[in-house]
């Protein structure tokens, strides 16, 4: 995997992330708090959980918007070496489309690792320090192609971090359907489905109370994440557990997730590279 250098923030940069930061001092999460929800009238146990998370799922939905993410990265590569970044990550939310994203991984006082912007076309990764931009074109790519082990592209990540777990792991041919995926089975947590047909294919574990707890891909080596759901909203992951049988692993642990207004500008949704920067295609 490539690694990832640091370079100094220039203080116009740093004032302007600060800023992006300012509105909202406390830890925690500042959006909406989900209104409660009816009970499934099923006798199945695993048709009763699945249901839970599809309502939870549709009441995230509802409540998209503009955010702000602040949250702390600790990853290893397979060779055991550590790296720790904070993560700023942002958005407007909308239903129709997440895109475009834009995420800073910084590491230390004013620092900057990299910028990544992500729409449905181009997923652009620049490394200040190298004065270098990978870029890919024709639709995302995962974290993991530019050296950061995770296993899911930044739309995928947004999803995960913001409540809208369902649009990955619920088959598009269920969102509307009640029943439940005909692979399953009971738990000591709660239940397990494969959902080989989803956004991200593989096997979802949901706790008694319809939140995700575990996923792992299909394949008999690949990758597996861990949720640490939030009590109030749990859909809301506090904590990502990453892991990979070869080695590779990534800890994410959200410190903030906070609603924002207005939307943001298509100023602060782009990135701009310095007429220096080489350019190379995203392996």
């Amino acid at each position: 995997m490539r690694q990832i250098y640091r370079s100094r923030l220039p203080l116009l940069l740093l004032v302007l992330l600060l800023g992006l930061t300012a509105c909202t001092a406390r830890h925690g999460s500042t959006l909406p708090t989900p209104p409660p929800l009816p009970e499934p009238q099923v006798e199945d146990k695993a048709t009763r959980i699945w249901q839970r998370f599809m309502l939870r799922s549709s009441t995230a939905e509802v409540m998209t918007g503009p955010f702000r993410i602040n949250a702390n990265l600790r990853y290893t590569d397979s060779a055991g070496k550590n790296t720790r970044v904070s993560a700023l990550l942002w958005g407007n939310g909308k239903a129709d489309s997440p895109y475009p994203l834009r995420l800073d991984l910084l590491a230390g006082v004013g620092t900057v690792v990299a910028k990544v912007r992500e729409d449905s076309t181009s997923f652009i990764a620049f490394a200040p320090d190298e004065k270098t931009a990978w870029v890919h074109e024709g639709g995302a790519r995962t974290l993991a192609s530019f050296g950061v082990p995770i296993p899911l592209s930044l739309s995928d990540l947004t999803m995960l971090l913001t409540g809208r777990s369902g649009l990955l792991f619920i088959p598009a041919s269920m969102h509307n359907d009640a029943g439940v995926p005909p692979d399953h089975t009971l738990t000591e947590s709660g239940a397990r489905y494969t959902v080989p047909d989803a956004r991200l294919p593989g096997v979802i574990e949901l706790s008694e109370t319809g939140a995700p707890i575990a996923w792992k891909e299909l394949l008999p080596d690949g990758w597996s994440i861990a949720f640490e759901p939030d009590e109030v909203n749990p859909l809301l992951p506090i904590k990502l557990h990453i892991s990979h049988p070869k080695g590779y692993s990534a800890l994410v642990v959200v410190k903030e997730i906070a609603r924002v207004s207005p939307p943001y500008s298509t100023a602060q949704m782009g990135l701009v590279l310095p007429p220096e920067t080489r350019q190379k295609p995203l392996e």
